[in-house]
């Protein structure tokens, strides 16, 4: 099956519940991959994200189970299970690879801290991805409406005003 690699484009904060949304972006397009998780698993990719992975010991007990196997993280893929997000990190020992299913959110701070590629299924994006194609009135989308109006010309048909 065919995989494409994502970047952690953000982690936002859900206004009615203690869940979170991670939102991965698929490198070279448009098109993004949002998922929850927990606060916790949210949490401790945000701190590692921010440059303070020792506020949880999560990722280091799985970093030193790794260590101690003289394994080294070769990638993290995203997948879906029964309905439900699941994280597989990739090993090699010896040059021998395998697999340990992982907490999400503690295979992308992981992935991060060992600056391994993140990847995705592409029937996944198929399946849940989102896209935002760019059009002719938008061509700057993460451009706050507010600065998009400064760039107007002031003779636009709704700039002008009318006696």
């Amino acid at each position: 099956m065919a995989q494409v690699e994502t970047t952690i484009d953000s982690i936002r904060v859900a206004a009615v519940s203690p869940e979170r949304a991670i939102i991965l972006q698929q490198k070279g397009a448009d098109c993004y991959l949002p998922f929850w998780v927990s606060s916790s698993q949210a949490d401790i990719l945000a701190d590692q994200l921010n440059g303070r992975p020792d506020k949880s010991l999560d990722p280091d007990r799985f970093l030193a189970n790794i260590n101690a196997a003289n394994s080294d993280i070769k990638r993290v893929t995203i997948h879906l299970e029964h309905n439900t997000f699941c994280a597989k990190i990739l090993l090699s020992r010896r040059d021998k690879p395998y697999e340990v299913k992982c907490p999400v959110g503690i295979a992308l701070a992981l992935a991060c801290r060992a600056n391994a590629p993140i990847l995705v299924d592409e029937a996944l994006f198929d399946k849940a991805g989102v896209r935002f194609p760019s059009t002719p009135h938008q061509p700057h989308r993460k451009q706050h409406w507010w600065r998009r109006l400064k760039s107007r010309k002031p003779d636009a048909p709704w700039c002008r005003q009318t006696a």
